[in-house]
């Protein structure tokens, strides 16, 4: 009994000196810039080209929507239902051979950043993605519905461990994951916390986070992304006094992100990336 006592004694003091695991670090940047499915103002988003003219553009993160399809595969998509052949398919449900019989739906207008390569409408799957672009840019993945995608976070990491985008070198992070799942977010924590994690968010205007969301946050999340009609002074205050960054999504007219600016959230999403490089280097 008395060696019980003592075992049990002995496994409560060693769970107290256990410290908790640090959140990662995002970016020390001033107003980072991030291309919402790339530079999908001028390029149809999710599209090789669309991430390639972010980079062009100087954006330092190109934001990735990820989808799974029945086979496994990792594919950059926004929506989890397409219309395949003249039927409506969930992502879950079809191949990624069969999904590639899919074409996005241009809604980009021309422009002068219009180019060849904007006429391909391939869905692209994430190593295709990485493969392409390598180190030429950074990674802001969000994953869409995982709950809808058993064993998304495992093939999401696996897939980045490949490709050597954990612990990399260098001041910036080479991947930052997103989700409305906090579920999730707690999962990828769980097996890889190097990795900064941003829970999203969609608030009525004037609605706050609560002290207790933000205790939970605290306990996995290092930055939170908000839609910009919610986003206040007061907000990014009380966010930036836990070490939580605040970035807002999705802003696409100079005036406000030039008013963000002055706020002083710490990045934003931009379906123009060239515009938000030209608003934060003024």
């Amino acid at each position: 009994m008395r060696k019980i006592w003592i075992l049990s004694m002995f496994l409560f003091l060693y769970g107290c000196t256990q410290q908790p695991v640090e959140r990662a670090s995002l970016p020390e940047d001033n107003f980072l810039v991030i291309a919402h499915r790339g530079a999908s103002a001028y390029v149809t988003a999710h599209t090789l080209a669309a991430y390639e003219l972010a980079i062009q553009m100087g954006a330092p993160y190109i934001e990735i929507d990820l989808q799974m399809t029945k086979d496994g595969k990792l594919v950059a998509l926004h929506d989890s239902v397409l219309t395949i052949n003249d039927a409506q398919r969930a992502v879950a449900d079809v191949t990624l051979n069969e999904i590639q019989q899919y074409s996005p739906v241009n809604e980009s207008p021309q422009s002068v950043y219009a180019s060849p390569g904007a006429n391909d409408l391939r869905i692209v799957d994430l190593p295709e993605i990485l493969l392409n672009l390598g180190d030429n840019i950074n990674y802001y993945i969000e994953l869409k519905s995982p709950n809808f995608y058993p064993g998304i976070e495992e093939e999401l990491l696996k897939l980045l461990e490949e490709h050597q985008l954990i612990n990399g070198e260098g001041t910036n992070p080479r991947v930052i994951i997103q989700s409305f799942d906090e579920d999730s977010l707690r999962k990828v924590f769980a097996m890889e916390p190097s990795i900064p994690l941003v829970k999203l968010y969609k608030l009525k205007k004037d609605e706050n986070i609560s002290k207790k969301e933000l205790k939970k946050l605290m306990q996995y999340a290092s930055g939170v992304g908000v839609n910009v009609e919610a986003v206040t002074r007061e907000m990014i205050e009380s966010l930036q006094s836990t070490d939580l960054h605040v970035h807002p999504y999705t802003i696409n007219d100079e005036e406000t992100m030039r008013h963000l600016k002055k706020l002083g959230v710490n990045g934003f999403s931009t379906d123009r990336p060239d515009v938000g490089m030209r608003v934060k280097n003024e």
